[in-house]
């Protein structure tokens, strides 16, 4: 009996926690007491290819093709499965590289937002990086 009720006690707590979205067949977290979500990916994805566009084009390109002279000079975006980490991604965008300038002054949110759109575009798939996530790495 004993297990029933805390079966059901953690049942009625976790069940707002995830909601099946029936029209693109995601889970998506349920806003919390203070009305507060997580970010959906497609939303990161929207707000970091603004970011993308601002800031990394020049030098990845368009379509994440990089530039191909110099060691590590922008590399090409498009399956560097290594490079894509978002803890690997978050560490170039806060402190630069041999040819990357730092954006320290970007938000997790951006860095965030930028990182799920660089994992999921030009032909990656990799999933969401969330703001946790980068603020490990700051």
């Amino acid at each position: 009996m004993v297990r029933i009720v805390t079966f059901t006690v953690i049942l009625m707590f976790a069940g707002p926690i995830l909601a099946k979205d029936s029209d693109n067949e995601m889970a998506t977290v349920a806003q919390n007491e203070a009305g507060l979500a997580m970010a959906s990916q497609e939303e990161l994805i929207a707000e970091g290819a603004s970011v993308y566009r601002n800031q990394c084009t020049g030098c990845h390109g368009r379509n994440g093709e990089g530039q191909q002279y110099g060691h590590d000079a922008a590399p090409r975006l498009h399956g560097n499965f290594v490079r894509l980490s978002v803890r690997r991604i978050a560490v170039k965008v806060i402190q630069g590289g041999s040819y990357m300038p730092p954006f320290s002054s970007l938000t997790d949110r951006k860095i965030a937002a930028v990182a799920t759109y660089i994992r999921n575009s030009f032909g990656n798939n990799h999933g969401i990086a969330t703001e946790e996530e980068v603020a490990e790495h700051r």
